[in-house]
């Protein structure tokens, strides 16, 4: 990290760093950079090693704009860490950086108007400098002057990119000439006939399974979703998402922030704890149409779980085009990005769940595996309520993904819609027999007490035999003889997934198919044509 920060490009700029009791934020200009949370609470505020590093990962990975680094660190007076620890955060920096100064904001003052000067000339002859925050203030002021005058405004837009080069499936170089691919497949691309001789002891093995595979794109028309944005005849391709997100001006914009790499410092988990801390800060806690508008959400999803109107069926809610007709939402609305996760989970729920009533009332709990982008999405987990009525919904997300920074009011969530409940637990760690019979979460959460095993267990784009660590879990739930369910988002993997559980004497009992709820985002890749997309196949084990 710190040999990554020495090799970015500094600018004149002054970073404001302001310490609370639970975070530390970073700022220029008025532009936030990044922020991070304390691990301890118990200390009052982030220690000084945390300060130093959250610096030096916004330098690298910055919340908006280009990597860069300061001419000067300044703390702000609202600080509530001491003198001490500031001197130690310079310390840490300058011993990295020595053409670094870190002071605070009181004793920079004074320099304050020729650091400014100097900052400006800076900009003036490179407005690319200048911190996103001035260049959309910039651009605000344009769009003002152009409305003054009679003209029309002109929105920016960031161009949507070329498709880029093709790769060779063999020797990665990229391919500049007319590609070659197999021609019984067509889904591996060559460079050259040798490349693809060489190829052939490996992927005749494939080759039949990836051409199934691309015939399912053609049989089940995959590409023909009902958005404006993407349908049989014009696609949205995964290089160009974060164009898609600046044209729709959701780019790091609420529930939409995983979309992009702008957050990738914070872990797993963590978006969803700022965006609560928002919600609950002064001026915000207590007006509701205010605390869902920092979700970046369209007003007719409001409020947060909106029940359908009067007479309609959750039932029927089966496909894309449904749910959003229930919603009364263009089909140009850019939501179905983030709620393919909900949705997804609406679904298996749908299909594979059994109904267990307790008192008149059906009790549902689900375990959610190594969750990643889900633990970021909990708000928005919340139209559940109204796909489920008179049910209470227990979520636990559970896996060593989550982060372990996450502060005891950010590992569990409630919410209530209709006559419906939710509660949904984050735990950052391994999945263990007491979670699967759930006397873990009883103890850790009042609202989760006398939970049940598991009625579903769910692996979202799972890519399961990845990782080691899932092969203990495997044979716990094979054991306890759990319903589960993997989506993952090429059918080959879940192919091949099949065949490794065949090898521990697990078979696959749900066919693999297509998720209607998959996200219209295509995952474009350089070497191979196969079909993708996240969520974008599901299969799974439902014991009779």
């Amino acid at each position: 990290m710190h040999s990554q920060a020495k090799t970015s490009p500094q600018n004149k700029a002054v970073w404001q760093i302001g310490v609370s009791g639970k975070a530390v934020a970073v700022s220029e200009e008025a532009s936030l950079l990044g922020f991070n949370f304390a691990r301890n609470e118990a200390a009052g505020h982030p220690a000084a090693s945390e300060i130093a590093d959250t610096i030096f990962l916004v330098m690298i990975k910055p919340f908006e704009g280009v990597p860069r680094r300061p001419s000067a660190i300044a703390f702000l007076p609202s600080r509530v860490c001491s003198d001490a620890v500031v001197q130690e955060v310079a310390k840490r920096i300058t011993s990295i950086l020595p053409d670094t100064r870190v002071t605070t904001m009181e004793e920079i003052e004074k320099d304050m108007p020729a650091l400014m000067q100097t900052r400006n000339a800076e900009i003036t002859s490179n407005p690319n400098l200048a911190a996103p925050s001035v260049v959309q203030q910039a651009q605000a002021q344009q769009a003002q002057l152009a409305a003054a005058s009679g003209a029309k405004p002109v929105k920016q837009v960031l161009p949507m990119n070329p498709t880029p080069p093709r790769g060779c499936f063999v020797c990665k170089k990229d391919i500049t000439e007319k590609t070659k691919q197999c021609s019984a497949c067509k889904s591996v691309i060559y460079c050259s006939a040798e490349c693809a001789t060489k190829d052939w002891p490996n992927h005749k093995v494939m080759c039949s399974i990836y051409k199934a595979n691309m015939q399912r794109l053609l049989d089940e028309d995959l590409n023909n979703f009902p958005f404006s944005f993407y349908k049989t005849d014009k696609r949205l391709d995964n290089y160009n998402q974060v164009p898609f997100l600046v044209q729709n001006d959701i780019h790091n914009v609420g529930v939409y922030r995983r979309l992009c790499q702008c957050f990738q410092q914070l872990q797993w988990g963590e978006l969803s704890g700022e965006l609560a801390a928002q919600m609950d800060a002064d001026g915000v806690k207590d007006d509701e149409e205010k605390r869902f508008a920092l979700s970046g959400l369209p007003k007719d999803l409001f409020p947060f779980g909106r029940q359908f109107k009067k007479g309609l069926d959750p039932e029927t809610i089966d496909t894309w085009e449904a749910w959003y007709n229930a919603y009364n939402l263009s089909f140009s609305s850019p939501v179905a990005l983030v709620f393919e996760v909900p949705l997804t989970v609406w679904f298996l729920i749908k299909k594979f769940a059994p109904k267990r009533i307790v008192n008149g009332r059906r009790q549902l709990t689900i375990h959610l595996l190594g969750p990643e982008r889900e633990a970021d999405l909990i708000h928005i987990f919340s139209y559940l309520l109204p796909l489920l009525p008179n049910t209470d919904i227990i979520i636990h997300m559970v896996g060593p993904t989550v982060s372990k920074r996450l502060r005891s009011e950010h590992t569990s969530y409630s919410f209530a819609s209709g006559d419906s409940t939710l509660n949904v637990t984050l735990t950052s760690s391994e999945y263990t027999p007491v979670h699967f019979d759930s006397s873990y979460f009883g103890s850790v959460n009042k609202k989760t007490q006398g939970t049940s095993p598991p009625d579903l267990v769910l692996v979202l784009n799972g890519g399961v035999f990845q990782y080691q660590t899932f092969a203990p879990t495997i044979k716990l739930l094979m054991d306890k003889g759990a319903r589960i369910l993997f989506t993952e988002p090429i059918e080959t993997s879940a192919i091949v997934m099949g065949k490794q559980f065949e090898g521990m004497k697990w078979n696959l009992t749900v066919p693999i198919a297509a998720n209607p709820f998959r996200q219209p985002v295509f995952q474009w890749k350089k070497e191979v044509n196969l079909p993708g997309w996240s969520n974008g196949f599901y299969t799974g084990v439902i014991p009779q």
